[in-house]
């Protein structure tokens, strides 16, 4: 795992120079990034009733995941920080399975499905890590 990602992690979990916004995060911004490209890839897209009902819940699912970071952050609690973190990695969680739904469809380029589920694996790692280091 990237050295920034555990560094943040322990910075976080004794509060010692702590990111002075969840927008500085390494977790919020990589969900952020993902979220943005499911989005940008699908938006004009030209979907059949099924497909389009997968992808609002994969983007309903990414986009929990950021969104989850920044509340959990802003409640400035660890405890609440925690619990977040713990829905932002269920939220990432259900993503993966979206995507492996997606992806098993074979309706769209699988290299870039791919790349997303690679991304939401690498985000579950880093999530994991960060409930471990602020419990």
């Amino acid at each position: 795992m990237d050295s920034n990602i555990v560094h943040s992690t322990k910075c976080i979990e004794r509060m010692e120079n702590p990111p002075s916004s969840h927008k500085n995060l390494i977790v919020y911004q990589k969900a952020k990034t993902l979220t943005i490209d499911v989005i940008n890839y699908f938006a004009n897209a030209k979907l059949d009733r099924v497909s389009e009902i997968l992808i609002k819940q994969l983007i309903r699912a990414v986009s929990s995941i950021g969104a989850n970071i920044a509340e959990g952050y802003g409640r400035h609690y660890s405890k609440s920080y925690h619990q977040f973190l713990g829905i932002a990695r269920g939220s990432s969680f259900e993503a993966d399975y979206w995507l492996e739904i997606i992806l098993e469809t074979n309706k769209f380029d699988e290299q870039i499905i791919k790349k997303f589920k690679d991304t939401n694996e690498e985000l579950i790692k880093i999530l994991t890590t960060l409930m471990k280091n602020t419990s």
